[in-house]
């Protein structure tokens, strides 16, 4: 592609003056955008095109493969044909893949191994299966790639992690062989067929990044939050031929784009919109992206109300947010956050208590702008029974001096105390001694609840359960309320977590209402807070995109809020907490981690917009049709409903003159008539919306 714009005619594109030169440019590192994967890779030879037929690929038979059969196929990316896999799942309980090779031999190691892939229903996670010259298998995760029709996937062939038989070193002892290629469910119980398309089965070379893109921007804000009307200017220089640019909104629409010299290219936007905004910045060289750069911000008033439904997991302990995280909380409007001061960093000595310095600090941060902490009280204590779970009487009676001594010294700043966190889970307490069942926990929280309660007054919070799992852990639940006994806990936690699918497929309701029954059943509280779910945006088939993610934030958050018992929800977590983009626990944030600049991740406005527009609403009903529903809630100036289709798409009739639509970024949609229902929700205001949402499709 040619690029013959130079620096004036940008100027005139973008509508900038020439003035700009002298504003003051702040260097930022921004991710790297997305781009083809097979753009990434150049091709050293093919190992089986398909042109000649199957070439002896074909499917595996045994107890955990699902019925299949492969054959060429006249759809192909190239050439004449292309394999073609028919598959059927039964929805075997325990494993149930598609397995099928040729055994392939690969003599040297440092090469990747890359096909392209199609499927006609909806896909499957693919891997590798390596068997080296001892007969060790080595199985490796391939990225997954969105979009219809075909795409290319690859990987280095180099251990991950899973390997067995052979001599069981974990290595790829060469010469090696490609075994197999495995399509693997989508989630555990599944039922469909489907077919999938195999071609250009090929060794690559990764290609060299030489070149890199410098971003700039001008009139910086913290975490890349602007106000409605304010102007957004990016900066881009590189080594190439030149630059090319696009602007898209949360919906993935292009609203503007353009291209220009690679010296420097300047971008400008002002948006009287609020919501979320990304630029992706393409450094072209030799007819080829040398690099793609994300350059993402968010555009929202200021909150003008609080909403303490909604909150947000958190780690400003040891640094690893900085504090500048919690201005950015009060700037998207999220005023409740859930942290820690472990036991062992706040006795060193015994009986001595003293908060460290990086838990104070903030906490008299979140004091100052008028946060509200919930902490957690955690983890073992080398002082008493060997660092393991305080089991003996002598722990479990200081693992209470320790919560009083919170308490007393946190009174007026910090209300809600958690005790513990995923007790029977082990959660960080891998390899330390003890016992951590239901009755050792209720016996902890008894005197912990107790403690609280005598050093902080009345006006505390004592949440109990320490955040057990919801979903599978229905007994240890039971156990726990059981053995604390009644009265020894104000509140408590569950932890929703089942990515990465929908919240209304594995029906969290349904879920979450079982857990309260239980727990009021055994006398326990009609209060409970969800203080931990999310979906992680990592690149492996239990990743999610940050799209869905958004739609899948804003729905859980919907739901919760129609169960009445459930008081408070804290979405995990605020920030990326690592740069590894293969990474689960690197890639649950709302916000990006800040080495880039702590910018906007989708989800964070989209939870800012739920929770200005739902603050001080009540439950009333789901309404339910098909795959579409609504949650309706009772306003303080009328009704609301979050209304969305799981992927259908649906229309409803708007004939209320009073009703307003806004998107899910918060902004108003003009004109009334049908309105389609889809994977994104919609948020409908009005005085009555019985008429749009009738009784027969609503349920407590």
């Amino acid at each position: 592609m040619e690029f013959p714009f130079r620096l004036a005619a940008i100027l005139s594109v973008c509508g900038l003056p020439a003035a700009t030169s002298a504003a003051t440019w702040t260097p930022v590192c921004c991710p790297e955008a997305a781009r083809l994967l097979a753009g990434q890779f150049e091709l050293v030879r093919i190992v089986e095109g398909f042109e000649d037929g199957p070439g002896g690929w074909a499917c595996r038979r045994g107890i955990q493969q699902a019925e299949a059969a492969a054959a060429v196929d006249a759809v192909a990316r190239e050439g004449r044909q292309a394999l073609r896999v028919d598959y059927r799942f039964a929805g075997k309980p325990d494993f149930e893949y598609v397995e099928f090779g040729p055994g392939v031999k690969i003599s040297q190691p440092g090469a990747v191994l890359g096909f392209w892939y199609r499927f006609d229903a909806r896909p499957l996670a693919l891997r590798l299966r390596i068997r080296d010259r001892s007969g060790e298998t080595h199985q490796l995760n391939l990225p997954r790639s969105g979009g219809d029709g075909w795409s290319f996937t690859a990987a280095a062939l180099e251990p991950q992690g899973l390997s067995w038989g052979g001599d069981g070193n974990g290595k790829l002892d060469y010469p090696v062989e490609l075994y197999s290629i495995v399509a693997d469910r989508p989630e555990r119980g599944y039922v469909g067929s489907g077919a999938l398309w195999i071609d250009g089965v090929g060794l690559f070379k990764p290609i060299e990044k030489s070149h890199v893109l410098a971003i700039e921007t001008s009139g910086a804000r913290l975490g890349r939050v602007y106000l409605p009307g304010e102007t957004i200017r990016i900066r881009a220089k590189g080594e190439g031929d030149g630059i090319r640019w696009q602007i898209c909104d949360y919906f993935g629409r292009t609203i503007a784009n353009g291209q220009g010299a690679a010296e420097e290219t300047l971008i400008s936007r002002t948006s009287p919109e609020q919501g979320y905004f990304e630029c992706r910045i393409e450094l072209v060289r030799g007819g080829r992206d040398a690099d793609a750069r994300l350059f993402s911000w968010a555009v929202l008033p200021h909150a003008a109300q609080r909403n303490p439904f909604v909150g947000m997991g958190c780690h400003f302990r040891g640094a690893a947010y900085p504090l500048e995280c919690m201005d950015l909380l009060a700037r998207y409007g999220l005023t409740e956050f859930r942290d820690e001061i472990p036991w062992s960093s706040v006795e060193q000595e015994p009986g001595r208590y003293a908060l460290p310095p990086d838990g104070a600090e903030f906490v008299a941060r979140a004091e100052k702008l008028g946060l509200n902490p919930l902490l957690i009280l955690d983890y073992g204590n080398r002082l008493y029974d060997d660092g393991g779970f305080p089991n003996s009487s002598a722990a479990v009676a200081a693992y209470a001096e320790y919560s009083a001594a919170m308490a007393r010294m946190l009174r007026g700043k910090v209300r809600d105390f958690e005790v513990w966190n995923e007790w029977t889970i082990g959660c960080g307490m891998r390899g330390r001694p003890g016992e951590n069942t239901p009755e050792r926990y209720g016996r902890l929280l008894r005197a912990a609840y107790r403690a609280i309660h005598a050093s902080g007054g009345g006006e505390v919070t004592v949440v109990g359960l320490g955040g057990e799992h919801s979903g599978h852990h229905f007994e240890q639940i039971r156990g726990m309320v059981r053995s604390a006994g009644a009265g020894s806990m104000d509140a408590y936690s569950v932890h929703g977590y089942r990515y990465p699918r929908a919240p209304e497929e594995t029906d969290l309701v349904g879920e979450i209402r079982t857990v309260a029954a239980m727990v009021e059943a055994e006398g326990g509280p009609a209060r409970l807070w969800v203080t931990e779910i999310g979906w992680p945006t990592h690149a492996d088939e239990r990743g999610v995109d940050e799209r869905t993610q958004a739609r899948y934030l804003v729905r859980t958050l919907a739901l919760l809020r129609s169960i009445e018992v459930v008081e408070k929800v804290y979405w995990y977590d605020f920030k990326n907490d690592g740069l590894d983009t293969q990474y689960n626990e690197d890639n649950f944030g709302l916000i990006r981690h800040q080495k880039h600049g702590l910018a906007p991740k989708r989800g964070v406005v989209a939870a800012a917009v739920f929770s200005r527009l739902t603050a001080g609403a009540e439950p009333r009903a789901v309404w339910q049709r098909d795959g579409a529903w609504a949650v309706l809630l009772a306003a303080p100036e009328g009704q609301l409903a979050i209304a969305w289709d799981t992927g259908r798409g649906q229309e409803i009739k708007l004939q209320q003159a009073d009703a307003e639509v806004f998107d899910t970024m918060g902004n108003r949609l003009a004109g009334l008539g049908a309105l389609e229902l889809t994977e994104d929700p919609l948020y409908v205001v009005g005085r009555d919306l019985s008429g749009l949402f009738p009784a027969s499709g609503q349920r407590r």
